[in-house]
């Protein structure tokens, strides 16, 4: 009993400090301490035939949803793999279950510097009792029993707004990995059954959480599979887009689909009860299974779209779902007709390969790093296309990178106000959050320093062993947890290889996030008037 006892104590120690610090600390110091914990179960797995460094950088690609590696995973121990899909899933569930809470702590006017209590208690309003300690017993009364639905209603909202999230989560891999497994092509890497299936589940999980790791190095073996790539596709968009938006598109498809079988129900009893009447018979059995069912389906549409939580509002959905089509459909055209004659590349391929492989690399290329052919051969445009998309990444919580759609979004925005002065940035009509603005134009701000920074220091670790656009492209990738590379990775000495870490842990937890967790502050300061601009989620 001692031991546990001894466990259960510092435990308690661990987290009544976990309590103290800001939610940005908070965020930091738990992928810091994943990350060391898994880079500790890769050195043993692999019984030391990996220098602990390559396993700290596998642990902080598979935390971070990055994908770059500097080994094979194919030759990795299957017991490795499987540490690292676990480190991929609690990675990308991580980030996208923090950004989630953070967007309910910004929507309630708290900041990313709350410390972890304050933001607890105000996601879930449970310890109402114990904020009202110090005033009056009379207001404490009355605050409490005034309170108490309130209480179980923030409670419950926060509560089922992560069931959401988990369940939206292992449903899309659960469906991914079951078509994959149906419909991929035998590849004699992994050549049988088993394989077959892990290699299914291993490639959901990492399309949804946008890691991009493969344990057969590519993905080359699915080039001419069109259902497969859309299928890896679906999967990288929706685990990219961000939750809110999800959730939004499935309250939608719901309604429409409740509608739909209240109307079905409607035209069948309407029809039977005249066949009853004028007859006079008694309905079928069928006709009473039909009613019976869609009365239950329906009841379950009902219940199920009420417990969805957490959606967007439309106009963040509609700037997010936008801004991907546009820039899918962009990136796409620009790769297909750059790359055309590229025999190295997509030029030996027919049309419609060709089509599917560039749409392929544009929707992976801005937060997977999936590649189905060899990038090192691309043309320089579309190696300057990429490191855009890899830098405007994703919808905020998701598990994209990059600054994401919505920051480059009010950027434009912004920009344009610039050209045509307004008194506020607006979006389709409507005012945004100065907030909004001013924590974009900072995201925005804090990357470029970053990148450049760390294309100093990468550049002087690497003694002129490559070039500097290969060193641009590698950097870029690591920021944006894309995971695409030119063949360098593989090439890093220690210096470089701590430097790409750190790299992919800024780009994973954000640059704004981490200035929080060191400074304690945001730098927004007063921003002058009343912040009543739609406020929209970025970075």
């Amino acid at each position: 009993m001692q031991p546990l006892k001894f466990i259960k104590r510092n435990v308690n120690r661990i987290a009544k400090a976990f309590l103290l610090l800001s939610v940005a600390r908070t965020l930091c110091l738990g992928f810091a301490i994943t990350i060391l914990i898994g880079s500790f179960g890769i050195y043993i797995s692999e019984s030391g035939r990996l220098s602990y460094t390559v396993s700290l950088y596998l642990a902080t690609s598979s935390i971070c949803v990055t994908g770059l590696s500097p080994v094979l995973l194919s030759e990795l121990q299957r017991s490795t793999q499987l540490i690292m899909m676990f480190l991929i899933q609690i990675g990308g569930l991580g980030i996208i279950t923090f950004t989630v809470l953070i967007g309910v702590l910004v929507v309630r006017g708290l900041s990313r510097s709350t410390r972890l209590a304050s933001f607890v208690y105000e996601a879930t309003d449970a310890h109402l009792a114990k904020r009202m300690r110090d005033k009056k017993l009379e207001q404490q009364s009355a605050v409490i029993s005034s309170g108490k639905k309130k209480t179980e209603a923030e409670a419950s909202y926060v509560r089922r707004m992560l069931i959401s999230l988990f369940n939206i989560t292992l449903s899309i891999e659960a469906v991914g990995a079951t078509l994959l497994f149906f419909c991929m092509p035998e590849t004699d890497r992994l050549p049988g059954t088993p394989n077959r299936f892990f290699l299914s589940i291993f490639t959901s999980i990492s399309a949804f959480n946008n890691a991009g790791f493969s344990i057969v190095d590519d993905l080359s073996f699915l080039s001419k599979d069109p259902l497969c790539l859309l299928i890896v596709q679906f999967l990288i968009v929706m685990g990219g887009i961000g939750f809110p938006v999800i959730i939004f598109i499935e309250k939608s498809i719901l309604e429409i689909m409740q509608k739909f079988m209240g109307k079905i129900e409607a035209v069948t009893e309407t029809f039977m009860m005249r066949r009853t009447v004028l007859l006079g018979e008694d309905p079928p059995a069928w006709y009473i299974f039909v009613i019976a069912t869609s009365v239950r389906l329906e009841e379950r549409l009902e219940v199920y779209r009420k417990e969805l939580f957490g959606d967007a509002n439309r106009m963040q959905m509609a700037i997010i779902v936008l801004g991907s089509l546009i820039l899918i459909h962009i990136g796409g055209i620009a790769i297909l007709l750059i790359e055309y004659n590229n025999a190295e590349t997509i030029g030996k391929m027919v049309f419609s390969e060709k089509l599917f492989n560039s749409f392929f690399l544009s929707v992976s290329s801005r937060t997977a790093g999936f590649n189905t052919f060899d990038i090192t051969e691309i043309e320089s445009a579309t190696y300057v296309l990429l490191c855009a998309l890899m830098f405007i990444g994703g919808g905020p919580q998701g598990a994209a990178g990059g600054i994401k759609i919505t920051t480059f979004f009010i950027l434009i925005l912004y920009l344009k106000n610039v050209i045509r002065p307004q008194a506020r940035v607006q979006a389709w009509g409507e005012d945004v959050s100065k907030n909004s603005v001013a924590i974009s134009t900072r995201i925005y701000f804090l990357a470029t320093i970053s990148l450049v920074v760390f294309m100093f220091l990468i550049t002087l670790a690497n003694g002129n062993r490559h070039g500097i656009e290969t060193i641009f492209f590698e950097v870029m990738s690591a920021f944006g947890t894309v995971g695409l590379s030119l063949g360098m990775t593989a090439y890093t000495n220690d210096l470089e290889k701590f430097l790409y870490i750190t790299l992919m842990f800024m780009g994973r937890v954000g640059t704004f996030t981490l200035l929080i967790a060191f400074t304690g502050h945001s730098g927004l300061g007063d921003l002058g008037g009343k912040d009543d601009g739609l406020k929209i989620q970025v970075g």
